[in-house]
């Protein structure tokens, strides 16, 4: 693609366009910098005016992005899920097609550990079937996962199976299990070794971690997971609602009294 000087089409968007065919066929890829300024100028014969506007038209779309003092990257491919909906994260990847991958670093039966247990309702040592799993999109990995289900529920899967079919969907289809509802927690959190390994960040990265139980019908916990994702890869979507009634303030005076400053 080359800048045509005779088109109605403005300079910086003809320039955007040609850098975002580049991003999007794959010949830039993500986590690629991008020339400097000075550098398109030369090659597309344009104004650094025009220059940086090309660029802000592809930082606003999401393809790009500046860090200070050391330039400007293209961007990892990014996943969102909307929370109002209880969906599966393979579910979620299956929307991307063959851009997405999911390798199975793990498939064992353990002991559950204090918090598996716990979390499935079973007692601490009890058999669970344990899987890991890393999601790519387009070569990069974004998210890593720990899933535990009860050994009774597990042992109706293979290998196989939870490398390339979602685990509601294999409950639901092997084990008969109707899913009813999640409870989850999202919390920042430091990459420990595995996350660190599997997201391809130093330890000790910040990444974004959901810990969530997932409960059938009969509200029995068939599911605990934790999900760790890569901050730049993934977005939590809500619509919210406001309810007047409940947005109300105490007086301080209302609370007791305060201790004074010392």
């Amino acid at each position: 693609m080359r800048i045509e000087r005779d088109s109605t089409v403005p300079l910086y968007q003809q320039l955007a366009g040609t850098l975002r065919h580049q991003i999007e066929s794959g010949k830039l890829k993500p986590g690629t910098m991008l020339p400097p300024e000075s550098a398109l100028t030369r090659k597309f014969q344009v104004s650094r005016i025009t220059a940086r506007q090309a660029l802000d038209l592809l930082t606003e779309d999401g393809l790009i992005v500046r860090k200070q003092g050391k330039g400007t990257f293209v961007c990892l491919p990014t996943i969102r899920q909307d929370l109002r909906s209880l969906e599966g994260f393979a579910e979620l990847m299956a929307t991307q097609g063959a851009q997405q991958v999911m390798q199975v670093i793990a498939f064992d039966v353990v002991p559950a550990d204090h918090q598996v247990a716990q979390s499935l309702k079973l007692s601490p040592g009890e058999q669970v079937l344990r899987i890991k799993r890393r999601h790519l999109l387009k070569g990069n990995a974004i998210a890593y996962a720990s899933i535990f289900l009860p050994i009774c529920l597990g042992q109706s899967l293979t290998l196989h199976q939870v490398s390339t079919t979602p685990i509601y969907t294999l409950l639901t289809q092997n084990a008969h299990v109707e899913i009813k509802r999640a409870s989850q927690i999202v919390r920042a959190v430091s990459a420990d070794q595995d996350a660190a390994a599997m997201l391809k960040l130093p330890r000790g990265a910040p990444v974004l971690m959901i810990e969530r139980v997932t409960y059938s019908s009969t509200d029995k916990p068939v599911e605990y997971i934790l999900f760790f994702f890569r901050g730049d890869s993934y977005e939590l979507v809500a619509e919210l609602h406001r309810e007047p009634a409940k947005n109300t303030l105490c007086r301080a005076e209302d609370l007791g009294h305060f201790a004074s400053d010392s």
